[in-house]
């Protein structure tokens, strides 16, 4: 299916696509707690830059979570500090990220970069880039990766269409939410490149490990229901983890279980990280939670985002959430 992009958007696809011809090494990051649109994006655009005789390496603040591990190139990705990376890369590629701080530790590496990219569909982003293409219509990163990749008629790999399918797949929650008007043709031509629906769904959705069941039978123990405000949340302590052998990549698809819980309108699940605690956050209404997110350096969308709480026990990052959410519905 050939889609046409707006003229402001074909303009910012040959601007990034002459920075990555001329550029010769290259650096691939995108925000810390990294998820599927993130991740799968990266990857493709590892794909594109090898076929294009560069190089180019993908550092990230944590580890890829164990369900994107399945993806072609993911055992290339390395974590910030493990490792060798570029000393001062030529251009740096920031991929779904709406502030150069939200990368963590490589955020040293891309200050080095004579050129820094910015790639984002989120209407949050700071715009912090030499090169920045931000737009909040297209569902996902992903999708503006798809138009970059399939520039001037360039043919997709099975490898790239994997890549970029499970990126749109996930942030569209499974093709539910967030849909734009290029989502579903853009799928389509992915699964004509060679996606499998089937098997990265399987590999996203269905492939959770006994371990993790045992770690959401504790983490339901904790639910709580706000009736007068319609919200409910659950959390993971360090505690659980080690009483199921598990970690925090194992409560993957938590938050979304606790979205399907009819009488809520808000959801929010907790989880102790690093020295820190993750916060997701969901809602099916009206109800902004990226603005949530926002207060404490986070992001994400109106309806699915996030936010890390450093140095603090998971007891006040949930009296900050609940306050929040409180003092804004």
């Amino acid at each position: 299916m050939k889609m046409q992009l707006k003229p402001e958007d074909k303009k910012k696809v040959r601007e990034i696509i002459s920075a990555m011809k001329e550029g010769k090494e290259f650096l691939l990051t995108a925000h810390r707690n990294i998820d599927g649109d993130a991740i799968g994006s990266e990857l493709a655009f590892y794909s594109m830059l090898k076929k294009m005789g560069k190089k180019a390496v993908i550092v990230n603040q944590d580890r890829t979570p164990a369900i994107y591990r399945f993806l072609p190139f993911a055992g290339k990705v390395k974590v910030s500090g493990m490792g060798v990376t570029p000393d001062k890369p030529d251009v740096s590629i920031v991929i779904d990220c709406g502030s150069p701080e939200r990368t963590g530790k490589v955020f040293s590496l891309i200050k080095k970069s004579r050129v820094v990219i910015n790639i984002d569909h989120h209407f949050s982003n700071s715009g912090f880039a030499s090169i920045n293409w931000i737009n909040h219509r297209f569902s996902a990163t992903g999708e503006m990766a798809y138009f970059i990749l399939s520039y001037g008629g360039r043919m997709l790999t099975k490898k790239e269409a994997e890549c970029l399918y499970t990126a749109i797949l996930t942030d569209t929650g499974g093709f539910i939410h967030n849909i734009s008007p290029y989502t579903m043709g853009i799928a389509q031509n992915l699964v004509a490149a060679g996606a499998e629906p089937e098997q990265i769904a399987r590999n996203v959705y269905f492939e959770k490990p006994l371990r993790s069941v045992k770690l959401l039978s504790l983490c339901l123990n904790t639910l709580q229901f706000d009736r007068q405000n319609k919200f409910c949340w659950m959390k993971v302590d360090r505690d659980m983890y080690r009483q199921t052998g598990t970690k925090e990549e194992d409560t993957e698809g938590f938050v979304d279980l606790l979205a399907k819980i009819k009488e809520a309108n808000i959801v929010f699940f907790l989880k102790e990280f690093g020295k820190g605690v993750k916060a997701s956050l969901r809602s099916k209404g009206n109800f902004d939670v990226e603005r949530i997110a926002a207060q404490f350096g986070g992001g994400g969308h109106k309806r699915a985002a996030g936010c890390y709480f450093e140095n603090i026990s998971i007891e006040q990052a949930e009296k900050k959430v609940l306050s929040a959410i409180r003092k804004n519905r």
